[in-house]
């Protein structure tokens, strides 16, 4: 048996010299005599490499931004290739996301100093903000073995909005509003605007309007200054809205103008306005306090919901109004109009003193009709409501939505 395994680990020893024992590593001898340190170790193994070895440079920028650019309209951009190496660098397209094309080469192939060119063209697609798209370039070069290429930039619309919302923040009762916005004009033909109104006749009857035209420029605009046309638009609103969240559009007439500065008539005879989204807020010294039912936020948008009322459900509910600020004291408040009228009844109770505000008890109650009656607030005609008024022009009143579901009597 001792000569049996003798004889077998002999065997082993041999076999496993004659395969592995022999052979010089990929870096050459090594011994531990050796004063080779980490830091040589790179060119001494790139002095065992073969010479001719091809080595690809970007002249230019691997990424590319186009700044702005129009829906639906087509670029192109040229990346500059060069092989600086001592071998033939071979390219081919790989991946990509747009048009992409090799400049003229012989086999695909550059040779030593040889530099060649990369086009890569695209179309702008309608919908989006922002764009980008990319392509790699596929080579023999073993440092770079891909090279991938970019272009990135923002879209615009023929006509864009700055900012894309006009918002005047919040603004107490009793002052004046301005709120401006500007107006790129993209389009291949001038452009006229006029008439400009809010979406409620209240916030326009209460409005002056300024249209200013300028010239976009880079320097000013940034990557809008590529525009034809640009205005800037502010509108300023005497005190008079009522208190509570703002939200309207601010429209505005567009007409196309022809070189001898006359109207082109639309192909559809139909008009073409601008709507700028304009939102704020009118604080003052009228609020609620929030219940379960009771929704909103300081200022207004409040809403009380009682749900789907029933024959036997409580048709009341209360809550409390909120006087606060210099004015309480000179200030009575009363319940204005109500909707549905017959349907809604409010009750404002005596008032109570709080510290630094005044309390007012508030019942709303429904009465059930011949017929059902349904407010569900599935958009802003949908609600029913109850104002809240006051004997001092510096206390604008404020509005209650109600949303409900109320069965016939």
């Amino acid at each position: 048996m001792f000569l049996s395994a003798l004889i077998g680990l002999t065997t082993a020893a041999v076999s496993n010299y004659s395969t592995f024992g022999n052979r010089e590593a990929f870096f050459g001898p090594f011994s531990t005599s050796n004063d080779m340190i980490a830091a040589e170790l790179p060119a001494y193994r790139q002095s065992l490499l073969p010479e001719g070895r091809p080595k690809v440079e970007l002249i230019d920028e691997p990424s590319f931004d186009f700044g702005l650019m129009a829906p639906d309209s087509e670029g192109e951009h040229l990346f500059r290739v060069k092989n600086v190496g001592t071998g033939d660098l071979r390219l081919r397209l790989g991946a990509s996301t747009c048009k992409c094309t090799l400049g003229d080469l012989e086999k695909e192939s550059l040779a030593p100093g040889e530099e060649t060119e990369i086009k890569l063209s695209w179309t702008v697609k309608a919908g989006l903000t922002e764009f980008s798209q990319s392509a790699e370039i596929i080579t023999n070069d073993p440092d770079s073995v891909v090279i991938r290429l970019a272009i990135t930039g923002e879209v615009v619309k023929e006509i864009d909005l700055v900012p894309e919302t006009w918002t005047f923040g919040e603004v107490a009762t009793g002052e004046p509003i301005e709120v401006s916005g500007k107006v790129y004009s993209f389009l291949d033909t001038d452009i006229e605007l006029s008439d400009l109104a809010f979406t409620k006749k209240e916030m326009t009857e209460l409005s002056e309007f300024e249209i200013e035209p300028f010239q976009p420029s880079k320097e000013v605009d940034g990557i809008r200054g590529i525009a034809r046309q640009g205005f800037t638009i502010t509108a300023r609103i005497k005190p008079g809205l009522r208190q509570g969240a703002v939200s309207q559009n601010l429209r505005m007439l567009m007409k196309r103008m022809d070189e001898s500065g006359q109207v082109i008539p639309n192909s559809d005879g139909l008009s073409e306005f601008i709507n700028a989204p304009t939102k704020g807020a009118i604080v003052g010294p009228l609020g609620m306090i929030l219940t379960s039912r009771l929704s909103g936020q300081e200022g207004g948008g409040y809403v009380y919901d009682f749900g789907k009322v029933g024959k036997d459900d409580e048709l009341i509910g209360k809550a409390f109004v909120v006087l606060k600020g210099s004015e309480r004291d000179r200030t009575e408040l009363r319940i204005g109009e109500t909707d549905p009228e017959g349907s809604v009844i409010a009750r404002l109770g005596e008032p109570k003193g709080q510290g630094s505000v005044k309390l007012y008890p508030l019942e709303i109650e429904l009465v059930p009709g011949n017929e059902s009656i349904e407010r569900s607030g599935r958009n802003s005609g949908d609600f029913g409501s109850v104002w809240i008024e006051s004997d001092n022009p510096k206390v604008t009143k404020m509005r209650i939505g109600l949303k409900f579901s109320l069965e016939a009597r």
